[in-house]
Formats: structure tokens, sequence, C-alpha cells
């Protein structure tokens, strides 16, 4: 073996060690978190630059196909990302409930405002971020042929780090086989659907670019939750992945520039990481025009969306439509996007009387309702007897046995 072979292989052997020491901490690292993460996952994104603007300390782990398909199952249940590790080994699975949970552990740079009726906006950006945006992300990710190949190749060098006989090469065809999947669910199927998402996502940059003229962050001048849950999709798929970032450079170089501040935010490396905040939105000197629109464009799209997800869970049906931007869209139900906006639903309700009726008639002025509440609150089961986000007994529970079942007849059809 040449010299170079040799000094290859020692760094492959370094990577190899590296991922299978992940797990372990130092004398110096007793109090972090361990963060099992990816920088092309959305939440994995949404989590890290969230607890890094929070300075919680954690020491991140790669994942790889053997972390991927054997280590994370055996502390979830499932292969999913991201996946955080206490101090004390709880496992944590699910960002909306982790951070939830670290905003009552870590008081400093708080990023849930104190006023009740800007905080269930807050929320409801948030859901909309984690749970609409996914068909952005999917939609440009694999529907053109530059990402395609761009990205089976990025998960490819990202799921063979660590492993001396795996290449990126290897791993890119089984990647792009499995995408396919997704078009259905996400209502991706119809060319037409497709031309809607192209028009909704120039729409959704014009609208953002326009509200960070006037604001930094969506909620004023400094950073909340939806922040970090917007962040994580259009930093994870858009303005990473070269053909959906050339439209963000082209219609939304305003939201670039707050893409790369929250990217930085914690960074103490040549002073650049922002830490002087100004104020959230004081809802008493009114609302601005631009966050109405961004409303206005969420009661076009989430609202819709997850108002027919929760009738069709309800209803055990297995895919739905619904009128999205004006066009009659073709889903798959997803039970998990139930029991989320259930829970945007019953922030609503509790909210203090005072407060609701303010943020119901801004809600019907930017249409997001009646729609988001016609129906009523309807229970969704999959997490019953379960309490996000903490992971018990490797989760033997009803979400992880319904997610195996779906996962058992999807390889039956396939066989």
């Amino acid at each position: 073996m040449t010299d170079s072979k040799m000094s290859e292989a020692k760094n492959l052997q370094r990577e190899a060690l590296e991922i299978t020491s992940a797990l372990e901490l130092n004398p110096q690292q007793q109090d972090c978190f361990r963060l099992w993460c990816d920088g092309n996952s959305p939440y994995s994104c949404k989590l890290r630059t969230y607890m890094n603007y929070k300075a919680i300390p954690y020491k991140r782990m790669r994942i790889n196909l053997n972390t991927y398909y054997q280590k994370i199952p055996q502390k979830v249940g499932m292969s999913i990302m991201p996946v955080l590790l206490s101090p004390n080994d709880d496992v944590l699975q699910d960002t909306t409930p982790i951070i939830e949970e670290l905003e009552k552990k870590y008081s400093n740079n708080a990023c849930t405002p104190k006023d009740t009726g800007l905080a269930f906006i807050m929320w409801l950006l948030e859901d909309f971020s984690d749970e609409y945006l996914t068909r952005f992300s999917m939609h440009y990710r694999w529907g053109n042929e530059l990402n395609r190949i761009t990205l089976s190749h990025r998960l490819g060098r990202s799921m063979s780090y660590g492993d001396v006989n795996m290449h990126a090469s290897k791993v890119a065809p089984m990647i792009l086989s499995r995408q396919s999947g997704f078009d259905e669910a996400l209502g991706l199927s119809d060319t037409k659907a497709r031309e809607s998402l192209d028009k909704q996502f120039i729409d959704l940059l014009t609208i953002l670019d326009a509200h960070f003229c006037g604001h930094q962050f969506l909620l004023g001048d400094r950073p909340s939750v939806a922040d970090f849950a917007l962040y994580g999709h259009l930093y994870a798929h858009m303005f990473q992945d070269p053909y959906s970032a050339e439209i963000m450079e082209r219609f939304g170089s305003r939201t670039c520039n707050w893409i790369e501040t929250i990217t930085e935010l914690g960074d103490v490396r040549g002073d650049i990481g922002q830490t002087e905040f100004g104020p959230w939105i004081n809802f008493d000197n009114g609302v601005p025009d631009t966050l109405k629109q961004l409303l206005n464009f969420i009661g076009k799209t989430y609202i819709p969306f997850a108002t027919a997800t929760a009738v069709a869970t309800h209803e055990g049906k297995k895919d739905f439509k619904a009128n999205i931007y004006g066009f009659q869209t073709h889903f798959k139900t997803f039970q998990y996007r139930a029991w989320s906006f259930e829970n945007v639903q019953n922030r609503f309700i509790k909210l203090d009387e005072p407060q609701k009726k303010f943020v119901h008639a801004l809600l019907v002025e930017t249409k997001v309702q009646p729609m988001m509440m016609e129906n009523g609150i309807l229970h969704c089961t999959l997490f019953d007897g379960f309490t996000p986000p903490y992971i018990k007994d490797g989760v033997c529970d009803q979400r992880i046995a319904y997610i195996k079942d779906k996962e058992k007849s999807k390889a039956k059809q396939q066989a």
C-alpha cells in the first residue's frame, strides 16, 4: 500500500473511531447534552441553532447508516433525527416539546414572548414551519435533477462517514430510491400541484423579505421559537440545495441575511454571533401589515392542510383532498400532523378571554379563522400514554407501534 493509501486509511479509521466513541463524555463534558443531528435535516438545524443561541452545552454526534438504523432505534424505537441525550442519559425526541422543555430549564435568551397572544402566533408560525414547509423541502430537494444528484451524493457522504467499507457513490442510489415515496403523501404527484408550490414559495419569500425590512426576526427584533422552525427548512433544504438556492437569492435576499444571522447565533469566534437584541412586537401598537400577510398566507396553505389532516385522521381515512392556494390537492394522512395541529388549537382555547378575543379578530381578518376551529378539536390518540419529549424504555408505546405497523405494511407492499 502506498503512503497516500495508508494515510487515507488512517483517516477513515479516525472517522470510524469518532463515530464509535461519540456517546462517551470526557471529564470536561459531563454537563453536556449529546445531540444526534445532521446538517441536511431541517429539524436538526432547528434544534441545533436554538441550542447555540441559548448557549446550552452539547456535544454534536454525527449520524451515519449504522447510527441511523442501529444505535438510534435502540434509544428511540425507530430511525429518526434529531435525538437529544441529557447529561443524565434521558432520551428526548421531537424538537417542539424538546424546546418547550429547554425553555423551562434555561431562562437566558428566552425564545417565547411573555405576551400570551403573541406567543400563540409564535406557535402557529412554528407549526406551519414544521408541518407545511415539508412540502417545499421535498418538492425542491427531489423534484429536479440538479438537486437530486447533488443531494443524494451529499447525503451519501454524510451517511457513509466513519464506514471504511462505504462510499457516498454506493449510498446515493439507495437514497434516491427512497424519495419517490414522499410524493403522494405530500401532494406532489401532480404537476399542477408542484407548479402551485413554486408560486407559493416565491409569494412566501416576497412576504418575508418585506417583513425583514422592518423587523429583524419574525416577531420583532429578537428570535423566537418560530424563527428556528422556519430557519430549519429554509436553511437545510432551500438555502443549501443548489437549485432552490438560486430562487432564494433572487427572490429572498433579506431572508438569506436572516438565515445567516441565525446560523451565526451563539458563535463567539471572531465575535460574529449577535448578542444584543431589541424588543418583541407590541400588539398595543398595532399588528404589522407584513405579519398579517404572513398569517394570510398560512390561512391559504397550512390551515386547510392541517384541518383536512385532522378530519381524515379522526375518520380513519388513509388519504384526503384539500384546497391549497385555490388548488385541490390530494394527500396521504399522517397522524402526527393531526396531533401537532391539535396542540395549536389547544393553545388557542387556553388563552384568557381578552387575549383570545384579540387573537380571534386578527385570525378572522387574515382568513385563518373560522377554518382553524370550525371542526372543533378532534382528538388524535397517537401520543396517548406518552409524554413528549421524553422516551422511556425504548418507547414501546402507541406511537411507535403505529409507525412500526406502517413500516411493515409498506415493506409488504414493496416486496
